[in-house]
């Protein structure tokens, strides 16, 4: 099953907030990406197409062609959540760095980072996976103030020795860059990477926590194994429902047992290309007709099993499931 790239709802309401003084309005934002301010509030993600509509749409009613350089000012770390918190509580630049490299997808699973050493230099590049259409070179220009954030943190002082590579020719607002940016910027690069000085890569974190490196490293992690959960979400859900047949969860106790609204369970399920209804009847569907072939149970007992208070209502749904009643489908099992 497909599953779609999720971003933190945090991003878009950074947005709104930040240009709520240019009198743009939330609703101008979320035009075009089935969202609204209450969604907004009620779900933790949205999906990589609503977000890049809300940064297009951004960028066309603020007028400002460097809007990408404007909002990624606003990012501080720890707007990255954990993954911002252990990086600025990290030993070390380059453990900070690391930590972008293995826990990116937490927050922005389009982008790659990959930290080099190639001979005095101590390279931190990045590679966009998704095509993320004419907001492209906003979301590089937002992710690579956040990385300047980050260095300078550290650093204590603007990275003045660093060198920035752009893969693309200079846009119209170049001049933007030098405001944004501390250091000498070089475009229509092969890659798209700071480069630092090798003898800055292990500077020694003055602001590190060790106390709060440990808590932010083990909420990545947990995120990270969270995240792979919920590409399979819906296997865990019929494994959940079978164990639970019985009780025949609804909607809202599973998504509750799932640590989700139900909204946000409706989506991701969608986003997998199916339904909490269809996977509860592949369970039902699959128990059902397991018990009526192996066993001589009565159908009143198993709707009983199910869950189910009027065994009228087992055999509707059994027929909605296999085209047949329940006593035709075991009567067609017996003369197989």
């Amino acid at each position: 099953m497909a599953q779609s790239i999720i971003l933190p709802v945090s991003y878009i309401q950074i947005a709104i907030r930040e240009l709520a003084n240019k009198g743009i309005t939330p609703e101008q934002i979320l035009e075009g990406t089935g969202l609204s301010t209450h969604a907004l509030q009620e779900d933790d993600h949205v999906t990589l197409d609503q977000f890049i509509t809300c940064i297009l749409n951004t960028k066309k009613l603020s007028h400002n062609p460097a809007i990408g350089l404007l909002l990624g000012s606003f990012l501080h770390p720890s707007t990255h959540g954990p993954v911002g918190w252990a990086a600025i509580n990290s030993p070390t630049l380059s453990d900070a760095i690391s930590i972008f490299q293995r826990y990116s997808q937490i927050r922005t699973p389009f982008i790659l980072y990959t930290p080099l050493t190639q001979g005095e230099h101590y390279i931190i590049r990045l590679t966009l996976t998704d095509n993320l259409r004419a907001a492209h070179i906003i979301f590089i220009e937002a992710m690579l103030m956040l990385l300047q954030h980050v260095i300078e943190f550290i650093l204590g002082r603007p990275m003045r020795e660093a060198s920035l590579y752009m893969n693309s020719f200079a846009p119209s607002y170049v001049d933007s860059y030098q405001q944004y940016f501390h250091c000498p910027i070089y475009f229509n690069s092969g890659y798209l990477e700071i480069r630092l000085p090798v003898a800055l890569k292990n500077t020694p974190n003055p602001n590190a926590d060790k106390h709060m490196y440990q808590i932010a490293l083990e909420q990545c992690q947990e995120a990270y194994h969270q995240l792979q959960r919920d590409i399979n979400l819906g296997t865990e859900i019929y494994d959940y429902l079978s164990a639970n047949l019985s009780y025949s969860p609804t909607l809202e106790q599973t998504a509750k047992q799932f640590s989700l609204t139900p909204r946000t369970l409706i989506r991701r399920l969608k986003d997998q290309q199916t339904s909490f209804q269809k996977i509860k009847d592949d369970v039902y569907a699959f128990q059902a007709s397991s018990y009526l072939r192996r066993s001589a149970i009565t159908i009143d007992t198993l709707s009983v099993i199910f869950g189910y208070s009027d065994p009228a209502n087992f055999r509707r749904s059994f027929k909605r499931w296999f085209g047949v009643t329940p006593q035709q489908y075991r009567d067609q099992q017996v003369k197989h």
